[in-house]
């Protein structure tokens, strides 16, 4: 399996939740649809759909402030523009993996170039962002048993068996997620994943029949990233 991985940060990234309106809060981490979209930027693809698999691994502590924004531009200025009240991750710094038989030689292609067709940025426009350590490798899917084992991404609630709960380390849950992507702004399927609040690895064992569900697992540096 041929695999991209390269990273992004930036100061600030909101990747909103659908299920808000007059609150626009975000999900605690790059969701995949945000990470396909970015994906999507890169390569020039617009209204990116594909059947590629991503991973997420956090690389920074998770943490989020409130702030008031008003949305100036929208509207001819003859109406007050009421303040919104917006969550958002505060200095997010994510390694992306991903893989798959249709877009990962364009996006290697690329990330080599350090180009990108269109503007990059972590799930809004003002929080623009530019990938940077990109590296490109074969492995192996693994082939697990029942052994638990050193997760570095975050990771489906659905396929874990059994979690060994570490002092120092801060295991967190988040739900609410969608899946995929369908075209023309639809989706369908959603997830909760579990993942360290401090980017930590996460000693799990995975279900049996994970890959009944779409799920892939790679062994990377000395431990494994969960690809979706």
């Amino acid at each position: 399996m041929k695999v991209v991985s390269f990273e992004v940060k930036g100061h600030v990234a909101h990747f909103r939740r659908p299920d808000t309106t007059a609150t626009h809060l975000t999900y605690p981490f790059m969701s995949i649809t945000a990470a396909k979209g970015l994906i999507g930027a890169i390569i020039g693809v617009e209204d990116f759909q594909t059947n590629d698999q991503i991973g997420i691994q956090i690389m920074s502590p998770v943490r989020t402030i409130s702030q008031q924004l008003s949305m100036f531009g929208k509207e001819d200025g003859k109406q007050f523009n009421r303040p919104t009240t917006i969550e958002l991750i505060v200095s997010p710094h994510y390694r992306i993996f991903y893989a798959g038989e249709e877009y990962v030689d364009a996006l290697a292609e690329k990330l080599k170039a350090d180009h990108c067709t269109y503007h990059t940025y972590l799930g809004v426009a003002y929080a623009l962002t530019k990938p940077f350590n990109v590296e490109v490798f074969t492995v192996n899917e693994a082939v697990l048993t029942t052994e638990m084992i050193d997760i570095l991404s975050v990771v489906p609630t659905s396929i874990v068996e059994h979690i060994e709960f570490e002092n120092e380390k801060h295991l967190c849950r988040a739900g609410g997620f969608l899946r995929y992507y369908q075209g023309k702004r639809t989706f369908s399927h959603s997830l909760s994943f579990l993942y360290e609040k401090n980017g930590k690895p996460m000693t799990i064992q995975v279900k049996k029949d994970y890959k009944e569900d779409g799920f892939s697992l790679i062994s990377h540096l000395g431990g494994y990233v969960c690809l979706i």
